[in-house]
């Protein structure tokens, strides 16, 4: 008797779950308004509202016109997935303007970040932030890697092109080291020329 009891007993449970089961999947069938789960992916179906909360740790933008290219975000990211490059030395064509910098490179590496927020709290400038953007879903790695200038990951085009802007500082760097030579020179020589001048006439007599 015990034996029937216990089999019948189990078969009342199961019945009872599975009749909760699929009493909620009817509910949820003739009111899809009460379906928890956020289908983010969708426009049609998607949250209207950001449903986020303003101090949410998402991906990373960047006020591009306030950096100063300072490098202390990248100092302070303890996995080093930020990389930036850059000149001070005059107009680089393709680079974004800064705040008295060219900026021609800033990216972060996605795949590595562990969201930390150590590179926005210190910017001395606030120009870092990290967003309400979260979707890393990506077909490749290399998609991960974004380049905060453009808001895009980073492409082949964009290397080939940093490539060039890359020998473009190093010239300009030249150019500028040799105008302070020159510079320099000139200076030299007016004050050697300042101080002839100072010299009396009868110097060179008492000397002879």
């Amino acid at each position: 008797m015990t034996t029937m009891n216990t089999y019948f007993g189990k078969i009342r449970e199961v019945s009872r779950s599975i009749i909760i089961g699929m009493g909620l999947t009817w509910r949820y069938l003739v009111n899809p308004k009460e379906i928890v789960t956020v289908q983010y992916g969708s426009k049609k179906y998607g949250p209207q509202k950001n449903y986020l909360p303003a101090r949410h740790r998402g991906i990373h933008y960047l006020e591009t016109e306030k950096c100063i290219q300072c490098e202390i975000c990248a100092k302070a990211c303890p996995v080093d997935c930020i990389e930036m490059e850059g000149t001070r030395d005059g107009d680089l064509e393709g680079a974004w303007q800064g705040d008295k910098v060219q900026i021609s490179r800033f990216v972060i590496d996605l795949n590595k970040c562990i969201f930390c927020n150590l590179c926005c709290e210190p910017c001395p400038k606030n120009c870092i932030h990290m967003g309400q953007e979260f979707d890393l879903a990506a077909y490749t790695r290399s998609h991960g890697v974004k380049n905060l200038l453009t808001d895009k990951p980073w492409s082949e085009a964009d290397a080939e092109a940093e490539a060039w802007r890359r020998d473009e500082m190093k010239r300009l760097a030249e150019e500028k080291k040799k105008k302070k030579a020159a510079e320099k020179a000139a200076r030299d020589a007016a004050k050697k020329a300042a101080a002839e001048k100072k010299k009396p006439d009868g110097d060179d007599t008492k000397k002879s």
